[in-house]
């Protein structure tokens, strides 16, 4: 990211494409580059296991980071007429 030097380059920042040991770590470090942000239900460990994502620990990554651009709720559900809602309610609240 450093390397480029343009003020109109940036990062799609996903929860859901980091598989490390340390996730949350890794969306705190990549925070400052991101122009976009896209919250995903699950995580995965390095191996490919799929895990809970914690949405309220997201929400306090993105206020501490003093993120101010858009958020996506990435939903990959089935009943997304039925779930989505309350999902947005919920990262209402943590954002």
């Amino acid at each position: 990211m450093k390397d480029v030097k343009s003020e109109w380059f940036g990062i799609n920042l996903d929860t859901g494409n980091f598989r490390s040991e340390d996730p949350y770590g890794d969306l705190e470090k990549y925070l400052p580059y991101a122009v976009n942000v896209q919250v995903k239900l699950e995580m995965k460990t390095p191996n490919g296991k799929a895990y809970e994502a914690d949405l309220t620990r997201i929400g306090q990554i993105l206020k501490k980071g003093k993120y101010q651009g858009f958020v996506v709720l990435e939903y990959e559900e089935e009943k997304a007429f039925k779930n989505v809602p309350g999902l947005l309610e919920k990262l209402k609240v943590v954002l």
